[in-house]
């Protein structure tokens, strides 16, 4: 257990991380939107180019770590790294934030207080919402305990972070998420849900098709995200299937829709469809981490 320098029901025990990868210019406005929320942030840039305009806003704060490492280390690496900072500090929680989402004025407030209220928390989430609204939600006072979350706009508990052992950097993005939650589930840790709070994290190649009076909307990743979605969901598969086989058929289940929607809505169908295969050959090669 961490020896915490901060009492735990007050934003003095948060830090925060952002990783950044070719951030758009909106990004700053998001960091502002939780900036004062919390106690210190550790910015983790993996751009290979260095963006001067926010490294110029960086300056003027005395609460942000900015990391520029030069190359991509995935999103896993990239979250060891700030948790480990963090841990240095003695801070109790890290809020975990994405470079496309914007908090509400109350975001760590709420979660904090229902981690200091929960049985053996290790991760407290909100909901989600995109510019299209296409997350299944119902906003109400309660407070659930789920499965898996996605990594933007959680109040992770270092303690429990520390007992799993952090991140999967074997993963390197995909599914560094899916695999935490079930770590934390598998050591006895509660994931919690907060469906009275919003988080608005706009998935950036997110767009709307209409076909038939029928919206779909197509993720648009890029092809190579298909080929670490293929072989870390096989991953996943193997590692999690007998003792968590409805999470990881329902895991499958939005994969196929996206392969779906790769073939008959998107483009760089052929090029994706190379990439699945390469991850499904990688898989059975045993290959981890980065790729590309």
């Amino acid at each position: 257990m961490i020896n915490n320098l901060y009492p735990k029901n007050t934003v003095s025990s948060v830090a925060a991380a952002i990783i950044l990868y070719n951030p758009k210019d909106d990004v700053i406005q998001n960091i502002e939107s939780y900036i004062n929320q919390v106690s210190h942030l550790y910015i983790l840039d993996n751009s290979k180019i260095l963006d001067l305009s926010i490294k110029k806003y960086i300056i003027a704060f005395n609460k942000i770590d900015y990391i520029f490492n030069g190359r991509n280390l995935g999103i896993a690496t990239s979250l060891n790294i700030a948790a480990g900072k963090a841990i240095e500090k003695k801070y109790s929680y890290l809020l975990t934030m994405d470079q496309d989402s914007k908090a509400p004025i109350n975001l760590v407030e709420t979660l904090l207080d229902t981690a200091n209220k929960s049985d053996k928390p290790g991760l407290i989430s909100p909901l989600h919402s995109n510019i299209f609204d296409t997350h299944q939600r119902h906003i109400d006072s309660k407070i659930t305990i789920v499965n898996s979350v996605m990594t933007s706009g959680n109040l992770i508990s270092l303690d429990a972070y520390t007992t799993v052992g952090g991140f999967n950097e074997d993963l390197f993005i995909d599914y560094v998420d899916v695999d935490y939650c079930l770590r934390l589930k598998s050591s006895g840790f509660n994931i919690y849900k907060i469906h009275s709070i919003i988080l608005e994290h706009n998935e950036a190649n997110l767009t709307e098709k209409k076909i038939l009076n029928m919206k779909i909307y197509p993720t648009n990743n890029d092809p190579q995200r298909m080929y670490y979605k293929t072989r870390n969901l096989l991953y996943l598969n193997s590692t999690y299937s007998k003792k968590y086989s409805k999470i990881v058929r329902n895991e499958f289940s939005i994969y196929l829709r996206s392969l779906i929607k790769i073939l008959f809505l998107e483009k760089q169908k052929y090029l994706k469809i190379k990439m699945i295969l390469m991850g499904i050959t990688d898989y059975l090669k045993k290959q981890k981490g980065r790729k590309f």
